[in-house]
Parts: structure tokens; C-alpha cells; sequence
């Protein structure tokens, strides 16, 4: 056979296999959970620690692992007088959450054994965003407030008070706060959402009062002129979205020998 026909022989059918399919990793190669369950508890934990025992929760057992054992560990993370399951990997998880996950793919009797207050889920909170109803509630109650604030600049005058300043002044806070909290929602900015919905909370007691006054001065149709009823409903729809989590954070970097 010529050295040209060597040349442009095909590569062997294996080696074409083997970089199709790559070679699976030992199960020796990863760390057992009691290690890596150490090394988070050491004084110089650090973030990739977390995200390397969250990754082994997320592993099924080697075949020679005792599942009592993993059991047991995964029971001991659960608990809530256990600081290491208040531990957030990188990506947000806690270790609670994935000990929890990891003891529910256990199956048949482990999953058994999980505490009941850990299978019940918070109700759902706030949804992050503005939906179309916000910002037209939000337009509405401006604009139903605008026009008390006109009517009542108009009682002002009459009694020589100093209507344009007090009138002006609060339309002013009530917008800006109103933006603010619509501003805010939609650029998840809790501080945002706190400051507009701190100021439509007190507008919304102030026009409680103002309607309560005029119910006693001019009967209960004062209830349904004042704008309470609106500001209050905005202030409901503007609320914050819950606070994330916050967990303990682990030190910047391991002390050296």
C-alpha cells in the first residue's frame, strides 16, 4: 500500500466514538457530602464551598452511599436551628431548599420523614412588575385627587387660608409619590416602591379624615367625594414586593496556614 493512500485513510471508527461520547465521570470523583458538609462549617468558608455542597445535594447517591445516612444528614440540614441551611449559593438557592429537594428524590421511606411545616408553601406574594390595571388606577386616582385638591382650593380661598400653596404643594407630593412607587415597580427598586407607597399610605389615612370631617358637616355623600376610597386601592396596588431573604454571609476568602 502507498504512503498516499496511509494518508488519506479515515481516522478509526473508535476514536470518532469516543469523541461523540464522552467518558463518564467516577462517582469517586466528587467529594462525599460529609466533607463538603465540613468544609462550609470550617471558620474559612467561602461562597464556592456553598455552591459545591448545593451541587452535591443535587446529585443522586453513589451506589455504595448509605441512604439512611444521607437521610439523616439531609434531616439535619432541614432543621431550623441548623445555620448552614440559611446558607444561599450563588445562584440564590438556599441549603435548606436543596436538602429538601434532595430528601424528596430519595423516594419511599425517606421522603416520609420531612417535616410537614417544610411541605407547606407561603402564599404568593405581590407580583414583581406593573400589569396595565396599576398604571390605570394609579392615572385615575391622580386624577380624581387633582380635582378634590380643586374643590377644596376653593374652600380655602373662601375662609382667607393660603389656598394655592397648600393645594399646589400637596398635588406635587402626591404625583412625585405616585411616580415614584410606578418608577420603582418597574425597575425593581424596593427603595423606590418603599418611598411612593410610604406617602400614598399617609394621603390615603389624610383623605380618611377628610371624608370623615365632611361626613359630619355634610352628610355621607362626603364619603364618596373624597378620594379615599382610590388612594387607598392604589396604595394596596403599589405595595412593595416582599423583602428577599437574607442570608448570612460567608467570609471573603480562607485564612492561610
Amino acid at each position: 500500500m502507498s504512503q498516499e493512500a496511509l494518508r488519506s485513510a479515515p481516522p478509526p471508527a473508535v476514536d470518532a466514538a469516543s469523541d461523540i461520547h464522552p467518558v463518564p465521570i467516577a462517582a469517586e470523583a466528587f467529594p462525599p457530602l460529609t466533607s463538603l458538609l465540613e468544609e462550609v462549617r470550617s471558620p474559612g468558608m467561602v461562597r464556592a464551598d456553598i455552591d459545591a455542597l448545593i451541587a452535591a445535594l443535587g446529585r443522586a447517591p453513589a451506589p455504595d452511599e448509605p441512604l439512611r445516612e444521607r437521610a439523616d444528614l439531609l434531616l439535619g440540614l432541614l432543621e431550623r436551628n441548623n445555620a448552614v441551611g440559611d446558607y444561599k449559593g450563588s445562584g440564590g438557592m438556599k441549603v435548606r431548599h436543596a436538602a429538601r429537594e434532595a430528601l424528596i428524590s430519595l423516594g419511599y421511606p425517606y421522603a416520609m420523614e420531612l417535616p410537614p411545616e417544610l411541605l407547606e408553601t407561603k402564599p404568593p406574594g405581590r407580583k414583581p412588575g406593573l400589569s396595565g390595571g396599576d398604571i390605570f388606577l394609579a392615572v385615575v386616582a391622580l386624577l380624581y385627587q387633582s380635582g378634590a385638591l380643586a374643590l377644596g382650593r376653593l374652600a380655602l380661598e373662601y375662609v382667607d387660608l393660603p389656598a394655592n400653596e397648600v393645594t399646589l404643594g400637596t398635588g406635587l407630593i402626591l404625583w412625585l409619590a405616585t411616580l415614584c412607587a410606578l418608577v420603582g415597580h418597574q425597575s425593581r427598586s424596593r427603595d423606590m416602591q418603599v418611598a411612593g407607597s410610604v406617602v400614598l399610605w399617609v394621603a390615603a389615612v389624610g383623605w380618611i379624615l377628610v371624608a370623615l370631617a365632611g361626613t359630619a358637616a355634610i352628610g355621607t355623600g362626603a364619603l364618596a367625594l373624597v378620594p379615599w376610597h382610590v388612594t387607598l386601592w392604589t396604595a394596596i396596588a403599589l405595595r412593595p414586593e416582599s423583602a428577599p431573604d437574607e442570608a448570612p454571609a460567608p467570609p471573603a476568602s480562607r485564612p492561610t496556614p
